[in-house]
């Protein structure tokens, strides 16, 4: 399988910013606000995406409720069915 390799020279802006060339990130499927790993390996600096799952549904009060009573009687219909 052949890799495409991207490579550019950027130069580091105060406050240790820098610019990834469009190029670099469009290779990687950057996008504005994306997320990003940077470690040190040696001398070298290693820069990933993280991709995150978005938070889980929270459920109400209500809702819970509902479904434990649901829990109680579908475990109540199976004990008279000697199921349980």
């Amino acid at each position: 399988m052949q890799t495409t390799v991207f490579e550019d020279i950027v130069k580091l802006q105060p406050k240790g910013l820098l610019t990834i060339p469009k190029k670099l990130r469009q290779s990687v499927g950057l996008t504005e606000r994306s997320l990003l790993r940077i470690k040190a390996k040696g001398k070298q600096l290693i820069i990933e995406p993280v991709y995150t799952t978005p938070a889980p549904r929270t459920f109400s009060d209500e809702e819970i409720q509902e479904w434990l009573e649901f829990d109680k009687q579908e475990t109540e219909a199976l004990r008279k069915q000697g199921l349980l």
